[in-house]
């Protein structure tokens, strides 16, 4: 018998929204950094829900900081909460261990694992073999679910003379109905012994508290029938044959298997209906853990703090089964809910790195240069380079301190921040538009807005803007928006060309002024700030 036991911890997470921008990927990693210096007792761990700009992958490699791994979700893995500290036998070992284990630790399933802990078998009361467990007639079963060697290493048999002779038969209490290859079992009788030796007994297994008397041994010295002691009545031994069956005859070998990388919500119904925990097992085929139904039961909630969006369709697919702990943010208060009382820190600022920058102070915490380089970097791509409307004097302030502290040149280094991130002539019109496109609404309006950001709009041909508005079209065509926008923003000349999508000519005349494939809003640069409070009004008012 041996207890295997694993740990593992469950940290709290720290990320940003789907699709992530550099201001999000940078404010979880450092914002993580921070609390993580402030609290040594819990594990703060950024993450990120999908794949990284050029811009954020060279802000980062610049930094020298590691970029944080990516999750598809928020949902809860087997891994997580499967429980560690097994109770497991070994396959030489016989049912009598399983057995113990069950009716000690209250337990519905015992894993059967090899020297290497691969995972070979299960065994439970619950399964169809769990009759074998207690009181079962096993007279006929001799060499096929034991042998006579289980008998003694299962029963602590003390051999008196080995059997010469295979015991392929039956296991007999009558010493008259012995035949050839049985094993007799009895008490310390020189009658029934005799009995067994002339009908060519295997072996015979003599039940006595007390040492038998050697002459037993002596007087069979000619025969090839093996004599062995179990100290204790006859009764005692009948009932304790079944717990020397080996458990490599009884386990089951087919059984379903979990993946520590499974959902919860996916296995929930197979482990519920259940009677007994399944095993948890690794790629290699080792044993990692077991899940019931009671840890499905008390299985903890996923704890996040969340950077850099307070909308419920801009967080990780999942937060509605996490427990938020914190939000930190410079959008709107939006549509996310909870439970019990968070703490919430949303500041009118150009980005969350700016905050995050604040908290440092506020902390009394030094940034280093890699922190700084990443939180300029990501404050600059937020304000497109301080000029964006969003941008306050703090936000330069801090820009200035960040650059001294990064030891770069503001405007240099803010340049290159966004050239990093042109991808105007590199990627297809509608990987543009999927990659920054969030979803808005208006009393009963659905639409979505994307925002692509370019360093010189001039170089955009109209067969490059005409792919844009197709690759609008295709995206309300695929959703259920009444609309789509698309704002093409020149982070240097401070003006964006705005796309609307609508299936209604009316609406996307109301919303853009005027008819035309694209329309250039001068000093428009923000979707938060400036366009999106102009659709918002104009639907308002549409709808009054």
């Amino acid at each position: 018998m041996k207890k295997r036991s694993f740990t593992h911890e469950r940290p709290v997470l720290v990320a940003g929204h789907r699709r992530p921008d550099t201001d999000s990927v940078v404010s979880a990693v450092v914002y993580a950094q921070l609390l993580q210096s402030l609290d040594r007792k819990t594990k703060y761990q950024s993450v990120s829900l999908g794949d990284f700009s050029p811009q954020t992958e060279w802000l980062f490699e610049k930094a020298g900081i590691q970029l944080p791994p990516i999750v598809p979700d928020l949902n809860i893995k087997v891994g997580d909460v499967a429980r560690r500290a097994i109770q497991t036998v070994p396959i030489e070992a016989p049912l009598g261990d399983a057995i113990r284990l069950i009716t000690e630790f209250q337990l519905s399933l015992v894993p059967v694992v090899s020297g290497s802990g691969k995972l070979e078998g299960i065994l439970s009361d619950r399964l169809p073999m769990g009759h074998y467990f207690y009181h079962f007639n096993l007279e006929n079963f001799l060499g096929v679910l034991f042998q006579l060697d289980d008998l003694v290493r299962g029963l602590g048999l003390k051999c008196w003379k080995p059997a010469a002779r295979p015991a392929d038969g039956c296991l007999s209490l009558t010493p008259e109905n012995i035949r050839g290859g049985d094993i007799l079992l009895c008490t310390d009788d020189i009658e029934s012994i005799t009995q067994a030796r002339e009908h060519n007994a295997a072996a015979v297994i003599i039940c006595s508290p007390k040492r038998v008397k050697c002459s037993f041994a002596e007087y069979q010295k000619d025969s090839g029938m093996g004599i062995y002691q179990f100290r204790g009545s006859l009764l005692s031994l009948t009932s304790k044959l079944s717990l020397a069956i080996p458990v490599r005859n009884l386990m089951a070998r087919e059984f379903p298997q979990l993946s520590p990388e499974q959902s919860l919500a996916e296995v929930k119904d197979l482990v519920s209906h259940k009677p007994y925990a399944l095993p948890v097992v690794g790629p290699g085929g080792e044993l990692v853990g077991v899940l019931s139904r009671t840890e499905l039961i008390n299985a903890p909630k996923q704890k996040i703090i969340l950077v850099d969006h307070f909308e419920q369709n801009h967080a990780a697919r999942g937060i509605e089964e996490a427990q938020i702990l914190e939000i930190v943010d410079h959008h709107r208060v939006g549509s996310l809910e909870t439970v019990d009382p968070i703490r919430v820190d949303c500041r009118p600022l150009g980005s969350t790195a700016t905050i995050i920058a604040c908290k440092f102070q506020e902390s009394k915490v030094r940034v280093t240069k890699g922190q700084a380089i990443l939180l300029l970097g990501a404050m600059l791509a937020d304000t497109l380079l301080l000029t964006s409307p969003t941008t306050t004097d703090i936000d330069r302030k801090l820009a200035k301190i960040l650059a001294a502290k990064a030891e770069v040149e503001l405007q240099e280094f803010g340049l290159e921040v966004l050239l990093r991130n042109d991808e105007t002539l590199s990627k297809t019109a509608l990987e543009l538009v999927n990659k920054d496109l969030k979803e808005f609404s208006s009393g009963k309006i659905r639409f979505g807005v994307a925002q692509v950001e370019t360093v010189d709009r001039t170089r955009l041909l109209p067969e490059k803007i005409n792919e844009f508005a197709c690759a609008l079209k295709l995206k309300r065509q695929q959703t259920d928006w009444d609309f789509v926008a698309l704002m093409i923003t020149d982070s240097l000349r401070g003006e964006s060309l705005v796309l609307l999508d609508d299936s209604q000519q009316h609406r996307r005349r109301h919303i853009l002024g005027e008819d035309g494939q694209a329309v250039l809003w001068e000093g428009c640069v923000s979707r938060k700030k400036q366009l999106l409070p102009i659709i918002l009004n104009k639907l308002e008012r549409s709808q009054t």
